[in-house]
């Protein structure tokens, strides 16, 4: 028999191939915004499932969180109060606000007696509402549960704690939810009110405001009430202390003789009045001696022009009024013409006259200061003789005075106090029923109709962006963590051994028909049929010798190897090759039952046992393709290596058709396989897209023989061409779209 020189034996020990996978080691490539893009791609289903679960969450928790108004009422701080009755001293000038005194408002306003005043007010301690918030406010857990029906019903459950207690957390609760700021620089303060309930929220905001601007005028009144009162008090007990001081002084002054209202006696106050004339005769003469010195020396000095005395003079004023012009005249002229010009002269000549008369004026000013000098002298002698009469009087009036003057001091202090008293008491009175608040209303808050908390579109933005962080890291994750075949680069790098190419899903390509076998048929210049090509001619260029025989096999069942042997086998053959395909697969026999041939007549069984060198073939009867069927169950425990009965019929076959294909059974699952395909020419391993994992690929591929693995070659199967696109990979059949038209 003529047997190809695979099937021969050889004198030499068969050379192991190098080990596997050093023509395609795996690189991990740079992780690009392309290749994270074409990651979100691939798990777009989980990508956009975990988004839309953020979104729901975020929803739901939306929806389950409590409810939170926000009410405000703004008051304004009366920098410059109107005062009906303005303060004495004041003059109704305003007292500048500082910084220090807002900040004391705004604690004011915080305060846990406001809080308390304002709980009173509301009444607010008999909500059962508002102390079922105080005592244990709601969550959203609670409201989850309430919506499930598992919640509790906390209104009518008992209140196991003191009215005391209750109030101060009650005034607790309200501090918490309050807050108060002052608008900018401004003398304006916000009052707002956080609540569950929004038309609490604005009545707590309009009572603190209300209370705020009112509680100042109120404090006024009473403090003036009681300081009236006070005031009142004392001033009687000063009017009577100042009736009794002055009592005590017309008393003194009468027993005394002392009846001037001066309180001193009729000779105290005629020496007083000699001191007073004897002081000013003194200053009198002195000031005209000082005078008339004064004018004699200036006159010695420098002449009359530079006495002093004379300018009070009206004459000498309007004299040297009329020297100054000609003076200016004079200037002038002397400018204009020479010394000896008739108007220079008479000018100059008039300026001589008008200095002799201001010296003649100033002669009788020296001369009547002198006469007054004496008058003053003579008065002063006068007065002084008279006072020295009057001297004896005054030494016996002086101990009474002594005695007067501290009894005055005494009634002028009393009757001081007295009077500080009773103005401020009159003050007071005036005052009272005028107050005016240093606050006043500017804005009263409204019932809110929005919640500001829970933000739906801030949360439903937030849970937007978390389900994009989550699902891309999900979808990453995902991604690199599958370990089945996408593109031709993941088969070559994760098992090391060339890809031969894939094959479509004839669903996904145009044009197509009902099953692949009929696609091939109907359409051979189709997008599937160019695949299969594509399949043979890697798997030609790819084998060490002569491409005669190719075995088809997988790791598991279910993976389509029948198929694309059917497949491959009917493209060859349509290509007017003399190609016929063997069903080796004798548990399922996949590929008889898709040429109908499984059941009657004679097929590989007969084959096998017979020892003629005509071999029983079929038709296909849509093409020129011979099919080698299995058309009987094999005995139990019988297989087709054995004798090396299949080997002889590919030899006998090798002689009669250019392409042997043959089906064989998965690999992992039956042993035989390795057998079948060691003695082939090409191993087409058939991997399903999307589907396969590579460790069970691996399992399969180590099982191979060494003479397999040098013909060996992976196809990817059922590729889905519409999605193949958005893996992002480098073969063709990622580049599909760009050129499905083609085939049109």
């Amino acid at each position: 028999m003529n047997l190809p020189a695979i099937y021969e034996a050889s004198g030499t020990v068969p050379q192991v191939l190098e080990e596997p996978g050093s023509s395609y080691r795996y690189s991990e490539d740079r992780i690009t915004i392309r290749y994270l893009f074409a990651m979100l791609r691939r798990r777009r289903e989980a990508f956009f499932l975990t988004l839309a679960i953020c979104v729901l969450v975020a929803f739901l928790w939306t929806t389950a969180l409590p409810r939170t108004y926000l009410s405000a009422a703004d008051v304004v701080m009366i920098t410059t109060p109107t005062q009906v009755v303005p303060p004495e001293g004041q003059g109704g000038v305003a007292v500048p606000v500082r910084s220090e005194d807002v900040e004391t408002q705004l604690q004011l306003i915080a305060s846990r007696e406001m809080a308390g005043q304002v709980l009173d007010a509301t009444r607010l301690v008999r909500d059962p509402e508002f102390i079922a918030d105080v005592i244990a406010p709601r969550s959203a857990i609670d409201n989850l549960l309430t919506s499930m029906g598992l919640g509790k019903n906390t209104d009518d459950a008992p209140i196991n704690i003191s009215p005391e207690t209750l109030r101060q957390r009650a005034i607790t609760y309200l501090l918490k939810h309050l807050n108060v700021a002052r608008m900018g620089d401004s003398f304006t303060l916000r009052i707002s009110v956080t609540d569950s309930n929004a038309g609490r929220s604005a009545l707590v905001a309009n009572t603190f405001a209300r209370l705020y601007t009112t509680d100042d005028a109120r404090e006024l009144a009473r403090t003036n009430a009681t300081a009236a009162q006070v005031l009142k008090e004392r001033v009687d007990e000063l009017r009577k202390s100042a009736n009794t001081a002055f009592a005590a002084v017309q008393g003194y002054r009468i027993r005394n003789g002392l009846l001037s209202s001066a309180a001193t006696s009729l000779s105290e106050q005629e020496i007083s009045t000699y001191n007073q004339q004897i002081a000013e005769a003194r200053a009198e003469a002195a000031r005209d001696a000082a005078a008339l010195s004064s004018a004699n020396r200036q006159l010695h000095s420098g002449g009359a022009n530079s006495v002093g005395q004379g300018v009070n003079s009206s004459v000498v004023t309007a004299l040297r009024g009329e020297r100054a012009q000609l003076v200016i005249k004079e200037r002038d002229l002397a400018q204009r013409y020479f010394d000896n010009h008739p108007d220079l002269a008479t000018v100059r000549q008039q300026i001589g006259d008008l200095d002799r008369q201001i010296a003649g004026e100033v002669s009788r000013s020296i001369k009547a200061l002198e006469t007054t000098a004496d008058a003053s002298a003579q008065r002063l002698s006068s007065l002084l003789a008279s006072r020295n009469g009057t001297r004896s009087q005054l030494s016996m009036d002086n101990t009474a005075l002594v005695s007067l003057a501290d009894l005055e001091r005494r009634a002028e202090a009393t009757q001081t106090l007295y009077q500080s008293y009773l103005q401020r008491y009159n003050a007071i009175i005036a005052g009272t029923g005028s107050e005016q608040p240093t606050a006043r209303l500017l804005s009263s808050a409204n019932v809110p109709v929005l919640p500001i908390s829970p933000n739906l579109p801030v949360n439903l933005a937030l849970g937007l962006v978390v389900g994009i962080l989550l699902g891309a890291l999900l979808a990453v994750l995902a991604e690199l963590s599958y370990r089945g075949f996408t593109t031709l680069d993941d088969i070559e790098n994760r098992l090391g051994y060339r890809a031969l190419g894939f094959i479509p899903s004839h669903r996904s390509v145009e044009p197509h028909v009902g099953t692949p076998l009929d696609t091939v048929l109907a359409h051979s210049n189709g997008a599937f049929s160019e695949a299969l090509r594509n399949v043979i001619v890697s798997v030609r260029q790819s084998a060490p010798r002569s491409c005669k025989v190719i075995a088809i096999t997988s790791a598991l069942p279910g993976e389509g190897k029948s198929t694309v042997a059917a497949c491959l086998s009917r493209s060859l053959a349509m290509a007017n090759e003399r190609v016929i395909v063997v069903d080796c697969d004798v548990i399922r026999g996949q590929l008889s039952k898709q040429f109908d041939l499984a059941e009657g007549g004679l097929g590989l069984y007969e084959a096998l046992h017979s020892e003629s060198t005509d071999i029983i073939h079929y038709p296909d009867p849509q093409s020129p393709l011979r099919i080698l069927p299995i058309t009987r169950p094999f005995p139990k425990g019988e297989r087709l290596t054995e004798q090396r009965r299949l080997h002889r019929v590919v030899a006998r076959l090798r002689e009669q058709f250019d392409v042997i294909v043959l089906d064989c059974p998965p690999i992992l699952p039956i042993a035989e396989s390795r057998e079948i395909v060691a003695r082939t020419d090409s191993v087409v391993f058939v991997v399903q897209w999307r589907k396969t994992m590579d460790r069970v690929a691996k399992a399969a591929i180590r099982q191979l023989p060494v003479r397999a693995i040098k013909g060996l070659g992976i196809v990817l199967n059922k590729v889905d061409m519409k999605k193949q696109a958005r893996f992002g990979g480098n073969d063709i059949s990622s580049f599909y779209k760009q050129y499905r038209g083609y085939y049109s």
